[in-house]
Order: structure tokens, then C-alpha cells, then sequence
């Protein structure tokens, strides 16, 4: 390769790399509401109804987690199948309010949805 290659490669690199900044400064601007533009809209309303398949499907993987006796249960599971216990403490985190634009079940005490960023309640002031 060429110095001129080289170089030409290295500059659309930068280029590239630049883009990719702008895009997901673009897009966090979406996700906090300061975005005005409806092209810019447009194309952040897609990557994020993307972001709430690529999480549908994160979690349609079984999700382990650790019993408090050590055995390793489905965070789908209501009941350890080695102690019997109750397994509420997976519950805690999760409550029923679900997100305004994704309708994903928020966190507990979420400002914000932790798929799509949409802020669904205001801080407390």
C-alpha cells in the first residue's frame, strides 16, 4: 500500500470514528428530548425500537442468578427447586409501571427506562 492509500485509509478511519460520535451524541440527545429535527427523528425513533428488540431478545436467554443457598435458579423462577425458598428478592428490583414509549417494566424507583431512555417520571426536586 501506498503512502497515499496509507493515508486515505487512515483519514476516512477518522472519519468514520467521527460519524459514529456524532450519531450517539445525536441519539443520547434524542433519548433526553432535546432533539428537534423530525429526520433525526426519524432515524432515532428506529435505532430505538432496535434497542428494545436486542433487549427482548437479551432476556428471552434464561437469566441465572444465585439462590441465598448457592444453588443457581432462572430469574423466571418463583420458588428455589433446591431450598424452597421464596425467591421475592429477584422481584424487588422490577415494579409495575412499565415505560411510556416501550412499554418495558421499569426498575425500581427509574427516572429513566433502562431499554429505550425515555425518562418516565420527574426527579424529585
Amino acid at each position: 500500500m501506498s503512502k497515499e492509500e496509507t493515508e486515505k485509509a487512515r483519514v476516512l478511519a477518522e472519519k468514520s470514528t467521527l460519524l459514529a460520535q456524532l450519531g450517539a451524541s445525536i441519539y443520547h440527545q434524542y433519548r433526553i428530548g432535546q432533539l428537534y429535527s423530525d429526520e433525526l427523528k426519524g432515524y432515532a425513533t428506529r435505532i430505538q425500537k432496535l434497542d428494545t428488540v436486542l433487549h427482548k431478545l437479551n432476556e428471552s436467554g434464561e437469566s441465572t442468578t444465585t439462590c441465598t443457598c448457592g444453588t443457581t435458579v432462572n430469574e423466571a423462577d418463583i420458588y428455589c427447586p433446591s431450598c424452597g425458598q421464596a425467591l421475592t428478592f429477584l422481584q424487588l428490583n422490577r415494579q409495575d409501571e412499565t415505560c411510556k414509549q416501550c412499554d418495558t417494566p421499569l426498575l425500581q424507583d427509574a427516572t429513566f427506562c433502562h431499554v429505550c431512555g425515555k425518562r418516565n417520571r420527574e426527579e424529585a426536586t
